[in-house]
């Protein structure tokens, strides 16, 4: 990205700041007001009671279910560290007797699996289009929400008497982040209405608005005149940021379902067809087919969890991206539809890390150069991979089941009952 250039008068820096201006000082006056409750567009009501129980001990439907998840995360993290030795055995074996067309389409897919920058013209051209995209479809998905009695996204209901006036500031912030008017001012207003809505609604549901913090931290950097450039490409510090906030969402937000799984769940009662997604069946199959929400969910969660650390720490950032635009694509327009707007924010970030050519990561792993003396020799590699696994699931799935959560719609039955979905239902 050019750097900016120095505003030369600050009549001209005020002009370009009036609109999103308006906006965030009308949040701003509208503070105290709390919302009445907390609503989907889709429907989440629980329609059969669930043992709560179930999040309350880490039982062995519980524990095939984060063994797998666990084992998932060794192998890909040992894959990682040892990428470039079997990148090199690619290129040996493979490519010794490939030529033209076929050795440059194992190049490429060697590049795009180990996140390496891409030379490909359309390659770049779509990832221009993915920073487009990204930085332009928060607008819209504001004013949907605005028209639909919302605060950015349908979790967060608009009441009166300040429906109104969030609704008008909102459609302004929309309106300033499709034209890129002052970037950073609508940077900056949607982390006050971040704080605002862990202020006014709860900050458990808070958590669903952290993807949108990744857009949030890049319109902070953008230029103050950015209305008059075209922007297309991020830096490599940009999309660090965009990487590391985004996994660190999804990882928030894999534990807070199994922490607050309420709405999850009634989600799931609703529309059935989400727990026979194929990747989550890979992670519950086998389980108590009596308990089967509770499974899914706890898979569900676990993926998020598996998937966010890793797209956190850049590990194999462009195949994760890839699968998780698939994934919230399906849930938009398949399962839940039209009113499930606002997984544009996730879709577009992900699909802006897939196409990036500045990727960087975390775990860089073993070195390249063949003669450097190699840490992350095989042994070495798998005991690290394990080692952090073990320490970013098990732990903490336990300290959950430790804790008191009133708020829960019904309360915990004893442990020693463990019942279940059918047995709830038919009490």
């Amino acid at each position: 990205m050019v750097a900016a250039p120095k505003l030369s008068t600050r009549n001209r820096r005020a002009h370009s700041i009036r609109l999103p201006a308006i906006g965030a000082l009308s949040a701003a006056v509208a503070l105290p007001t709390t919302a009445l409750a907390h609503e989907r567009f889709v429907k989440h009501d629980v329609l059969r009671p669930f043992p709560h129980d179930f999040f309350f001990h880490v039982d062995h439907n519980v524990m095939s279910i984060a063994v797998r998840v666990c084992l998932a995360m060794v192998a890909v993290l040992f894959l990682w560290f040892r990428r470039h030795a079997i990148e090199a055995l690619i290129e040996t074996k493979l490519r010794a007797g490939a030529t033209g067309r076929r050795a440059d389409l194992i190049r490429f897919g060697l590049r795009f699996v180990t996140d390496q920058p891409m030379a490909a013209r359309w390659f770049e051209r779509i990832g221009e289009w993915a920073v487009i995209l990204f930085l332009r479809c928060p607008g819209l998905v504001l004013m949907y929400a605005a028209s639909n009695s919302s605060l950015v996204m349908p979790t967060y209901p608009l009441a009166e008497p300040t429906k109104a006036l969030f609704q008008y500031a909102s459609v302004a912030l929309g309106i300033a982040i499709i034209t890129q008017l002052a970037l950073p001012l609508c940077g900056a207003a949607i982390f006050a209405i971040f704080g605002y809505i862990v202020f006014a609604y709860d900050w458990k549901l808070a958590v669903d608005v952290l993807p949108v913090l990744s857009v949030a931290i890049v319109y902070v950097t953008c230029p103050w005149n950015s209305h008059a450039r075209l922007i297309t490409s991020l830096s490599r510090r940009q999309i660090r940021l965009v990487r590391l906030v985004l996994g660190f969402s999804f990882f928030a937000l894999g534990w807070m379902k199994i922490y607050n799984p309420d709405d999850v769940i009634g989600v799931a009662q609703n529309f059935p067809t989400v727990t026979d997604d194929v990747l989550i069946k890979l992670f519950y199959c086998g389980t108590d087919p009596r308990l089967k929400t509770g499974c899914w969910l706890v898979a569900f969660a676990l993926s998020e969890v598996l998937s966010g650390f890793l797209v956190m720490v850049g590990v194999f950032s462009r195949a994760w991206s890839l699968q998780l635009v698939y994934v919230f694509t399906k849930l938009m327009v398949v399962d839940f539809g039209w009113p499930e707007i606002p997984h544009l924010y996730p879709i577009g970030a992900f699909f802006l890390l897939a196409f990036s050519n500045q990727l960087s990561n975390e775990l860089d792993g073993e070195p390249r150069a063949a003669g450097d003396r190699r840490w992350w020799r095989s042994r070495w590699g798998l005991a690290t991979a394990t080692a952090l696994s073990w320490l970013l699931i098990f732990p903490l799935l336990y300290a959950l089941t430790l804790t008191h959560r009133p708020f829960l719609r019904a309360s915990a039955t004893t442990r020693a009952s463990r019942p279940t979905e059918i047995g709830s239902r038919l009490e």
